[in-house]
């Protein structure tokens, strides 16, 4: 009787056992796990470089701005490094570089937009890709990285 007792108990809590892990599996199965994190960005990186040496140097702007845009990206700053958000209506933007003696410094780029869908559940972004200068009044400008992605150190050099 005593035997019988203890084997009750021993099938009860591997009935028990075996119905919990059932359950916690079906939640498990059932959790989306899809993580909704992107590298993409909007951001072109631009990096000003010492023509003579190669080296980051900083370069002062009153003012960097887009053409089509109303919105002023930095003012008055002193960096070797801007982040430059391209305009994602088009395929295509100049980026307007106010300098201190009130000259206008301008490059003009274009990349391919395409829209990708990440999941179901985190729905669209935009992946641009093909990044290259059309044009620019500086001295020399090369483009290194084709795709604005956040991993990029530097989309585009500019030595001056």
């Amino acid at each position: 009787m005593n035997l019988k007792f203890m084997l009750d108990c021993y099938l009860r809590y591997i009935y028990k056992l075996t119905f919990y892990f059932l359950i916690c599996l079906h939640v498990l199965a059932a959790c989306d796990t899809t993580d909704c994190i992107t590298f993409n960005t909007r951001f072109v990186i631009v990096d000003f470089l010492d023509s003579a040496t190669g080296n980051s140097k900083s370069r002062q702007f009153d003012l960097i701005s887009a053409q089509e845009s109303q919105v002023i990206f930095y003012s008055d700053t002193i960096l070797s490094t801007y982040y430059l958000p391209v305009n994602t209506e088009l395929e295509e933007t100049i980026f307007l570089f106010l300098n201190p003696d009130q000259t206008i410094d301008t490059l003009e780029v274009s990349y391919d937009k395409t829209v990708i869908l990440i999941s179901k559940d985190c729905g669209y972004d935009l992946e641009f890709k093909n990044l290259g200068i059309i044009r620019t009044s500086f001295d020399s400008a090369v483009s290194l990285e084709n795709e604005l992605s956040r991993l990029n150190e530097e989309n585009i050099k500019i030595f001056f």
